[in-house]
């Protein structure tokens, strides 16, 4: 039996994600105020907060393409943002830190992103904020009980993913 209130709740999902994107910024090519749009911010918050981060591990928690993780690994070291360190324990595997430049570039993005979330809770009530942070480990739990989630549609040569 089809479930008719299905297509209003997908509706429903949509549009918060559409809001919540806007709301906090995210489709910004300047992303908190940097240089960086979010997927570069995102890779450069994973590179500082992992002490031994990998490209092929950066790549499949964030589920990005190869290539385009690559290019974006490649720009942070022309900036001087990372280096990439031989493994001790395999001469193939490369890991990568950020420099200096790196953590500079680094802290102003992890402050601002903090700033901005403190002062959206701090619009609201401790009631309210507690209620927020709730429905949002409500949505987590939700979302991870379900079936696991299928591999994205990698675009085909001539076409884009309808990502």
């Amino acid at each position: 039996m089809a479930d008719r209130a299905l297509p209003a709740r997908v509706d429903a999902v949509r549009a918060f994600n559409r809001y919540y994107t806007r709301r906090i910024g995210l489709l910004r090519k300047d992303y908190l105020g940097s240089p960086f749009s979010l997927t570069p911010a995102r890779v450069l918050y994973e590179v500082a907060r992992r002490p031994q981060a990998t490209a092929a591990d950066l790549g499949r928690d964030l589920d990005l393409d190869p290539g385009y993780l690559s290019r974006i690994l490649s720009g942070f070291a022309g900036r001087g943002l990372i280096r990439r360190i031989p493994s001790a324990s395999d001469g193939r595997r490369r890991l990568i830190a950020l420099t200096a430049r790196g953590r500079d570039a680094f802290a102003p993005l992890d402050a601002r992103s903090h700033d901005e979330t403190a002062a959206m809770l701090r619009r609201l009530t401790a009631r309210d904020q507690a209620r927020l942070v709730g429905a949002m480990q409500t949505i987590r739990a939700l979302l991870e009980a379900g079936e696991p989630v299928r591999p994205p549609v990698r675009a085909r040569r001539g076409r884009r993913s309808a990502r």
